[in-house]
């Protein structure tokens, strides 16, 4: 086989977190006794996209991060309700409920079976260890590296420094990380010197500088690549 290592990002490419964030939010601002309103969601999404975009490009911290899209939206919708409190809420929501990719759950396994693999993701570590508590996934990942926990975001260096030293440093042409984001996993990857495959699940553009080795429009997909 071409590859002895799959990194695999979580979100987006293993486990639906557009689905989860959706549920999360909705169930948040009814907690909250917020009007629901159709562009709320709008709003909060504008606004995490652009927070984690200045993650990834070392403008905040993930400490940062937690509350500072959260005063951002109350702000915005004239709310005074504490973003501290909001945020935690919205955490525990967005781990109390597990939505897959399609077909991931069984590819994963099989894959586990021929390849070592690592699961890499920027998430927040209270949020993804308690998702992946609700998942078997902890089983077919030789090592599970979390952003939060190592203080540094993918697509920087020492996140995939990092990563290599838990998997022994293999040749870097023998390792596939495979994700969903252009920014991260992508660009990351690239700038490392390992093959990339992108999931590009809304039919997106890559740039000249986060062009992928190989692209792809579901999990399934990979298949012809790694087999």
């Amino acid at each position: 086989m071409k590859y002895d290592w799959l990194l695999f990002d979580l979100d987006n490419t293993i486990l639906d977190f557009d689905q989860a964030m959706v549920f999360a939010f909705k169930k948040t601002i009814v907690d909250f006794k917020i009007p629901e309103k159709e562009e709320h969601f709008f709003i909060y999404d504008t606004i995490n996209k652009r927070c984690w975009e200045d993650l990834e490009k070392g403008k905040i911290t993930q400490n940062q991060l937690r509350t500072l899209r959260m005063e951002r939206f109350l702000r915005h919708i004239g709310s005074t309700e504490s973003p501290l409190h909001f945020s935690e809420r919205y955490h525990e929501n967005l781990s109390a409920k597990i939505f897959w990719m399609e077909d991931a759950k069984p590819l994963i396994e099989d894959w586990s079976e021929q390849f070592k693999m690592t699961l890499v993701t920027n998430g927040l570590k209270e949020i993804q260890r308690a998702r992946l508590a609700k998942t078997d996934l902890e089983k077919h990942f030789q090592h599970i590296v979390i952003s939060d926990e190592i203080g540094v975001a993918k697509p920087h260096r020492g996140f995939f420094d990092y990563v290599f030293e838990k998997i022994d440093f293999p040749k870097k042409e023998k390792v596939l990380i495979i994700g969903d984001s252009l920014s991260s996993d992508i660009r990351g990857g690239n700038n490392y010197g390992i093959d990339t495959c992108w999931i590009n699940l809304k039919g997106k553009v890559a740039h000249e500088h986060n062009t992928p080795t190989f692209t792809i429009e579901k999990l399934e997909e990979l298949k012809g690549i790694i087999l």
